[in-house]
């Protein structure tokens, strides 16, 4: 590349996007790679490398107009946003905007010269015949500059995140044959890796800038509820530690995210810290449009320092002090639970990441996963290899919370990198013994139930499974996520009787956790040293818990 092509590079990441250096080589490499033109590149960085201005630098340089292909509205939203503030023109064309703003764009994009930089579209969009005429003018006219597949793993059926539309983006790239296509992701085994370049049909040979996936300013760490002795209360103090002290405006420097699986669970976690003195409010599919933007807002501004949401939430959101993610329940696969927890420490200092885990929540969400395949298989008629990758990715992260060993080693070797350096940098490496009596801990107490459960009928539910509450429920293993409005609606609509009869089985479950009598405190457990949070009693925890919990 010319010195004068340096320059260009060099002074539009300084008085565009405001750096004055890139992250890393690796990043510039990449973004000059994409800004040449001349062959197809693939892109994996983890969460927090600078993915984004890998393509939006170069399609800022450009003269016509780059289409982005990203899987979320939320997600496209948040894209937009940041580049509105860079005053870089980026639109959208959805479902949710109204007929004036869709003229606007039209407006723009069939004009001589738009002025839109970045279009960002769902792959539904992409395929409907709306866009394919737009694509078609654009190609016509020259005013195609780049076609960026963003999530690409979402392509590939061995990913943690599949999704049908995804693999119609093979035809578009078929169309737009003599475009630049960039595909990025944060996580690629191998396997996925061949998928996407496969599907999306990339041009070799193509340019491959891969990151390892090790980062040593994450400390990870895995907690079993069945025995702390009062989860919210080691979640509370989990959090005022990974927040650290208030500034004299009386906020933190930092902020945290706690995923849970459904938006119940949100509300619950949330009001449990907030009574607790830590404030929390939650974000999931079950709030108005304004209402969840209100509570990102707050969060992004520090105003509230705990956000508990699904999983659809943190995906591009753009903030660097995330101290610590916690999640309350088990992401769904090994690949899930590294983008997800790659979200704290983007600004490179000391965050945590821990993972409460539990083997109720484990036997729900496995189950969920064999019964969807089933249902897969039993639709095709016939059955495919890659119909197991979710459970093959959930059961990795299984083990990764269960065996002993280094956590960062856990998730190198998943995606395939070199032994990391962890330097004490998870729970394993820094003090093995308290590792291993939390499993020796948790094997007395599946013991201690296992014998309990010989005297007892099987119960049906949270410890089992009631068939009907999974029925008529929505793709991604029992895991509450949002797409659009459509799926705001749909989640509106569940059926009452089933949260009836959901909430008079756990009513009878909690008075026989006591005898017949009603349990007056669900934390009803001898506290945790306050000053140790992963110091457990083994022995203690084992007993008490099978005495409160378990016994009739």
């Amino acid at each position: 590349m010319s010195s004068a092509s340096r320059d260009r590079v060099r002074s539009a990441l300084s008085q565009v996007f405001g750096f004055e250096s890139f992250r890393s080589q690796r990043q510039e490499s990449a973004a000059r790679a994409v800004l040449r033109g001349d062959k197809d590149v693939f892109i994996c960085m983890p969460t927090g490398a600078g993915k984004s201005l890998c393509y939006q630098l170069p399609a800022a340089l450009a003269e016509g107009v780059t289409i982005v292909i990203s899987p979320l509205i939320a997600l496209i939203q948040d894209q937009i946003e940041h580049m509105h503030v860079l005053n870089i023109r980026a639109c959208s064309l959805n479902s949710k905007l109204s007929l004036e703003e869709r003229k606007v764009v039209l407006s723009d994009l069939n004009c001589g010269k738009p002025s839109i930089k970045l279009l960002y579209i769902t792959p539904e969009m992409a395929a409907s015949n709306t866009m394919l005429p737009i694509i078609d003018s654009l190609l016509a006219r020259h005013l195609l500059s780049y076609l960026v597949i963003d999530e690409a793993h979402c392509v590939s059926q061995w990913g943690h995140d599949f999704r049908p539309d995804y693999l119609k983006l093979g035809s578009l790239r078929s169309k737009a044959s003599g475009i630049p296509c960039v595909a990025l992701t944060a996580t690629a085994p191998q396997q996925v890796q061949d998928d996407i370049v496969a599907a999306l049909q990339l041009k070799q040979p193509i340019t491959v800038f891969k990151s390892p996936c090790f980062r040593a300013n994450l400390f990870y760490d895995v907690l079993f509820k069945e025995i702390l002795n009062q989860p919210y209360v080691n979640l509370k103090a989990f959090c005022e530690k990974a927040l650290g002290q208030k500034d004299s405006a009386g906020l933190f420097d930092g902020c945290g995210i706690v995923y849970c699986r459904t938006r119940d669970t949100c509300q619950e976690v949330a009001e449990e810290l907030t009574r607790r003195g830590v404030e929390a409010k939650a974000y999931h599919a079950g709030l108005k449009n304004s209402e969840r933007t209100g509570v990102q807002k707050e969060w992004m501004e520090g105003k509230v320092p705990v956000i508990v949401a699904t999983i659809s939430f943190g995906m591009g959101v753009d903030k660097a002090n995330v101290r610590f993610v916690a999640h309350w329940n088990l992401a769904k696969s090994m690949a899930a639970y590294y983008q997800e927890s790659g979200r704290a420490g983007r600004d490179g200092k000391l965050s945590f990441c821990r993972i409460y885990y539990s083997r109720i929540d484990c036997e729900n969400i496995s189950f969920l996963i064999k019964k969807e395949i089933a249902q897969t298989q039993s639709k095709r008629g016939s059955i495919k290899n890659s119909d197991k990758s979710s459970l093959v990715g959930f059961e990795t992260l299984v083990s990764f919370c269960e065996q002993p060993g280094c956590r960062h080693l856990a998730i190198a070797k998943y995606f395939g990198d070199e032994v990391p350096a962890c330097n004490r940098a998870c729970d394993h490496c820094k003090n093995p013994e308290i590792v291993m009596r939390q499993l020796d801990s948790l094997q007395r107490f599946d013991m201690s139930k296992a014998q309990v459960s010989v005297k007892k009928p099987t119960v049906q539910g949270p410890f089992g499974y009631i068939h009907d509450l999974y029925e008529g429920g929505r793709k991604g293993y029992g895991f509450e996520r949002y797409d659009n409005e459509e799926d705001d609606n749909e989640l509106d609509g569940e059926n009452e009787s089933r949260k009836k009869e959901w909430n008079t089985f756990f009513q009878k479950q909690m008075k026989l956790r006591k005898n017949g009598e009603p349990v007056k405190d669900k934390d009803n457990f001898v506290p945790p040293d306050p000053k140790n949070d992963m110091k457990i009693e083994a022995r203690k925890e084992t007993k008490c818990f099978r005495e409160q919990a378990w016994k009739q």
